[in-house]
């Protein structure tokens, strides 16, 4: 059976090992149909954590996705919760983009009426961040919070209290915030979605998993982004590092 081939883009100059849990993750939860490759950035920043960080990553982001639709890739997943690259990526490739900060949001959305973000990292980047991407997004009234757990996306595998440090900000973002869905702020985070829902009843978004599923939906309908929004960029000359 032919699979289709789809591409994982990390936009972190980190490399990622074959054994990896990243690696693992996708392609544990793929569906037998799709065969899964994942790539990261050659220049960049090591984690993406505000504005500046994104910008530094998006040109190097849309260079990958751009050679993934040459080699044959069906299309192509952000793994960074800020989407960096993702509307400059879908104006040059005719294979559907997905970043999972827009897919999170949109699944949480069909699950409950507000939602709470849970990210990680510095209250100073979290409050200022994801909220611009929901206003953007024209979701406002359904977003009820975000609230941060205060450890940097690099210490991340180091906290040993990952998921308790989740559960009770959750637990506030319920009673105090009227939150009834919670989506996990940062692809760091994968895997842990069904651990925190199991301890707060309700329903807990895991934002790589998302993205993955509706990109397997859009490669499988054969559909991609309108060209009446995502125009084609002019010619002119434009350089990257050599």
């Amino acid at each position: 059976m032919s699979k289709y081939k789809i591409l994982v883009v990390i936009p972190i100059i980190r490399d990622i090992p074959a054994s990896s849990s990243k690696k693992n993750f996708y392609k544990k939860n793929a569906s037998i149909d799709f065969e899964v490759d994942i790539t990261t950035i050659k220049f960049g920043p090591a984690s993406i954590e505000c504005f500046y960080d994104e910008v530094w990553a998006s040109p190097f982001v849309v260079e990958e996705i751009k050679k993934a639709e040459l080699k044959g890739y069906c299309g192509v997943l952000i793994d960074c919760f800020m989407n960096p690259g993702l509307k400059a990526a879908r104006e040059v490739v005719d294979i559907p983009v997905i970043g999972v900060g827009e897919a999170a949001i949109i699944t949480a959305l069909m699950l409950g009426d507000s939602f709470t973000i849970i990210d990680v990292g510095p209250d100073k980047y979290v409050k200022k961040t994801p909220p611009m991407m929901i206003r953007e997004m024209g979701v406002a009234s359904r977003f009820a919070s975000i609230r941060g757990i205060g450890v940097p996306v690099l210490e991340l595998s180091e906290c040993r209290d990952l998921v308790d440090s989740i559960v009770a900000e959750a637990i506030k973002a319920v009673n105090e915030d009227g939150a009834d869905v919670i989506v996990l702020g940062c692809t760091g985070l994968a895997g842990i979605a069904r651990e925190v829902e199991d301890k707060i009843n309700i329903p807990v978004v895991d934002p790589a998993l998302s993205a993955l599923k509706i990109l397997e939906a859009l490669v499988r309908m054969g559909v991609k982004h309108s060209r009446k929004t995502y125009i084609n960029p002019p010619n002119k000359e434009r350089k990257l590092p050599t």
